[in-house]
This record gives structure tokens, sequence and C-alpha cells, in this order.
């Protein structure tokens, strides 16, 4: 019998900075809906403090604010091998996850990961999501999950 893969989803941003707080903004939902045998990781910003959390795990999907060139709001899926291979403006945050995931054992396989990114309108200092980016976080929440279904099928 197959064994069961570990997957996590880690939410990242600062609430205090508007549309990069979206990360979490999802991660909150998700854990709204009590996903079976998923790890809902809200790292905000300290991202280097969940590689403890991810030891083990076989999948993550990061969900984090995107700037990608695209209007804002919208939603993108990549692997995250792509992630790192682009000059795309992630949060720094980002930046953070890249080494977190270095700090894993060596000797462990790495996780196979995911970014699901929502194009911010604005990084100001703010605790509310702009319109667009609000309206967006549903459909971040479906991406993830249906990425979570294509992985567990």
């Amino acid at each position: 019998m197959k064994r069961k893969e570990r997957i996590a989803v880690v939410g990242m941003g600062n609430l205090l900075m508007s549309d990069d707080g979206v990360g979490v903004h999802v991660v909150h939902q998700l854990q709204e809906k009590k996903i079976e045998g998923v790890e809902l990781i809200d790292a905000g910003t300290a991202v280097i403090h969940t590689a403890d959390c991810l030891r083990g795990v076989d999948r993550i999907v990061v969900v984090d604010a995107l700037k990608a060139g695209q209007a804002p709001g919208t939603i993108y899926l990549m692997d995250g091998d792509e992630v790192f291979e682009n000059d795309y403006s992630l949060s720094i945050h980002s930046l953070g996850l890249k080494t977190a995931l270095r700090f894993l054992a060596p000797d462990e396989k790495p996780a196979e990961w995911s970014l699901v990114g929502v194009e911010p309108e604005t990084l100001e200092l703010g605790t509310r999501l702009s319109e667009p980016v609000s309206d967006a976080v549903s459909g971040a929440v479906r991406t993830v999950e249906n990425l979570i279904e294509e992985w567990q099928a």
C-alpha cells in the first residue's frame, strides 16, 4: 500500500503591509475548512522558523504575493523551480523560504513545491487587502484546494 504523502500549505506575508499579507489570509480561510491530511502553516514573516515544520513533508504549497506584471488580483500557479529560475518580484519572505528549505537535512529528499501567488495592488502600510486582492482570496483558496486534490488523487 502506498504511503500517504504529507502535504503542507504555507501562507507567507505581512498582515501590516496590505496585499503582502494575502498568503496568510488564504491559509486562515483554509483553516476554517479543516482539510484532512494537510498541515496549514501561517508563516507570516517568520519563514525561516518554518523549516522544522517542513521536515519530512513531501509536497508544499506556498501562498504569497507575487509581482509578475499582471493586473492586481491575478492568481498564479507555478512549480517551485520555475519561481526561483525567473526574475519575479516575490516578497522578501520567499527568499526566507529558499533558506528554510535549505535548512532541511541535506540527506533528505527535498520536497516538491508549488507557489500560488496573487498579484498585489499595494504593499503600503495598512491592515486591509485592496479590493482586487481581497476578491482574489477565494480563487486562491480554490487553486490550493485543487492542487491538493490533484496531489492526493
